[in-house]
């Protein structure tokens, strides 16, 4: 799927797209900023672009149709970074949830970079870690400042 981990301050992804029905892979962007919100997904790779277009408008536009079920392994996970907090969004939710934490990640690799800013890394060396550890994830990273 992929890693996308953040702070406060920034966001940083992985760059690894799969299309296993293909057997293809190839390097992507994931994350974004628009208008002083950074904004990153992981899961379904054209869900994924439908997310980060639908959060580009304040999730203002109507929410779009999704290819993944709500639940489905692939289904997408949206992280939103903006002054006031950290913010996820799953299918099916009304709109993003603050997540009270200095961090966080999603993701295939997102356990493993939690962990790895628990030990103190970064983002940026969380996700560096996370590419090491999960299949579905791949350098090079990416990383936007808020």
């Amino acid at each position: 799927m992929t890693t996308i981990a953040g702070n406060r301050k920034l966001m940083a992804s992985d760059s690894k797209v799969s299309i296993e029905n293909k057997g293809i892979d190839y390097p992507t962007v994931k994350i974004i900023k628009r208008k002083g919100t950074l904004i990153g997904a992981a899961g379904h790779g054209g869900d994924c672009t439908r997310f980060i277009k639908w959060a580009s408008t304040g999730f203002n536009d109507k929410e779009p149709k999704w290819n993944e079920e709500e639940g489905e392994e692939d289904s997408v996970i949206g992280m939103v970074i903006k002054e006031d907090g950290i913010y996820i969004w799953t299918q099916g939710d009304p709109e993003p949830e603050k997540v009270e934490a200095d961090f966080y990640a999603v993701g295939s690799g997102g356990k493993a970079a939690r962990a790895a800013m628990l030990m103190g890394a970064t983002p940026t060396q969380a996700v560096e870690i996370a590419c090491k550890v999960d299949p579905s994830s791949a350098p090079p990273v990416q990383v936007i400042e808020l």
